[in-house]
Formats: C-alpha cells, structure tokens, sequence
C-alpha cells in the first residue's frame, strides 16, 4: 500500500465519522423525519466530500437501527410502527429493571463518573445544540446498567436503545424534558451512592415513566 492510498483511507475513515455524526444528529433533531429518504449526492455535496464516505455511513446508521436499506431504492430514516414502538418499549422496560435489580454497589469513583455524566449534560440543558444529551444519557444509563452481571441483558438492551434512538430523543428537544432528566439522574446517583436498593429501584421506575418510548407509540418527531 503506497502513502498516498493510506492517507486517502484515512481521510475517507474522517470523512465517514463525519457523516455519521451529522447524518445522525439531523434524524435526532427531526431535520430527516422517519420515511424519508437518504440522497447520497445531496449529503455528499452537503458535507463537500465523496460519495464513498457517505455509503460508508449510511451502512454505519443501518446498522444501528436509524436507517433501512431497500433494495434498488437506497436508505430511509427507519419509520417504526406503533406496535413495533410498543413491544420495544415493553422489552426495555422488562430487561432494564432486571439489570436495576442485580447491579452491584458502585465504588467511590464509579458515583463521581456518574456526576460528571449528569453535569456533562447539565451544561447542555439550555443549547440549542442539545443531540449530545442523547449519547451521554446512553453513556450515564449503561455504566449503572453495566454494575449488572447479567451481560447478555446488557448486550441486548444496547441494541434495543439503537432501534429506539430516534424517539427515545423527541423528548429531549423541549428544556422541561432535559432539566427533568438531569434532575431524575442525580435522585438515581444519589440512591446509589445511599446503597439504598428501594430508593434506587423507586428513582429509576419513576425516571423510565417519565421516558418511556412504548407510552408514545405511533408519535412522529418534532422539530425543536
């Protein structure tokens, strides 16, 4: 392999986090609403890069769930149905409380990594560019989740969050939402760090009730 071909796949490898990172955040926002379709010439011309990096993308967010390849049509922002909404949310809701359920007490450490989550996202409450909210919420929620021996729950809720991604984050585009959140998260840090297992089992049912993406089947996007 010459310099030059290492460099072009390096600059492509860049190119294509690009387009992941803002491909996502526009489905996240509603700019790319469910159903609609993905023109690689546009976002290529968009993020002034080739097309390569673009198709790398798209392949990237179909896996996580954002996006549907159809055959001989190209990529849709992933449109899920009531029902389907309905059953994933119920999945959750069952999988996250047995993950709740059997986490080990965290160390001393683990609580102050978890406020700095909560105030990573405290600092976002009121931008106006808030998508990050929803990858340190990802963050703050799998490391308690991950205090659980129970790996494969674990495995299985993650892909579950990435079918769910795009109306778990509707909520998060009003300030009310966010502020409740941040405040929800700091009652479960602080449960944890009481090692009091019914006020955590309490804060995260009531936290999962307030968010629950099952409860809101069938709803579309807003825009911010």
């Amino acid at each position: 392999m010459t310099a030059t071909h290492r460099r072009t796949l390096v600059k492509e490898g860049a190119s294509a986090e690009r387009a992941v990172r803002e491909l996502r955040n526009q489905i996240l926002q509603g700019r790319l609403l469910p159903g609609e379709q993905i023109r690689q010439e546009e976002i290529a011309e968009q993020l002034r890069i080739s097309r390569v990096p673009v198709r790398e993308a798209l392949s990237v967010l179909s896996s996580e769930g954002l996006l549907t390849h159809r055959p001989h049509q190209g990529y849709f922002v992933t449109k899920r149905s009531a029902e389907e909404l309905a059953q994933i949310g119920l999945m959750l809701g069952l999988l996250e409380n047995e993950l709740a359920r059997t986490v080990v007490w965290p160390s001393d450490e683990v609580i102050a990594e978890l406020r700095s989550l909560n105030e990573a996202m405290e600092r976002l409450v009121d931008q106006s560019e808030w998508v990050e909210m929803v990858d340190l919420n990802h963050e703050f929620h799998l490391r308690i989740f991950g205090l659980s021996p129970l790996r494969l729950v674990l495995d299985e809720v993650r892909r579950l969050w990435m079918l769910a991604d795009a109306f778990i984050a509707i909520d998060y585009a009003t300030r009310e939402h966010r502020r409740r959140t941040v405040a929800q998260h700091e009652r479960i840090v602080k449960a944890l760090a009481a090692r009091s297992r019914a006020r955590f089992l309490k804060s995260v049912h009531d936290h999962r009730e307030s968010t629950d993406v099952g409860a809101r089947a069938g709803m579309g996007h807003r825009s911010t």
